[in-house]
């Protein structure tokens, strides 16, 4: 997971640079769910999904975000 945390962060000075401030914000919140439980990076992701609806990407800050997004449900779903 430390890849993981590595691409959560260039996706967050990505949007620093776009001045998205309020979505880090968001993200950074939702980051400090993960305790190493289960439940946590559940709640992680439903937080990061809820953010993204809210606030719109576009071109390769969107795609990193979608990435993101798909490798935590996959290994979510691994168990």
């Amino acid at each position: 997971m430390q890849d993981y945390w590595k691409k959560f962060d260039i996706l967050c000075s990505d949007l620093k640079a776009d001045g998205k401030q309020t979505l880090i914000d968001e993200l950074r919140k939702a980051q400090s769910y993960v305790n190493g439980l289960t439940d946590g990076w559940y709640d992680f992701l439903n937080a990061f999904e809820k953010a993204l609806k809210t606030h719109k990407l576009e071109g390769k800050t969107q795609q990193l975000a979608i990435e993101l997004i798909e490798t935590l449900k996959n290994r979510l779903e691994k168990g």
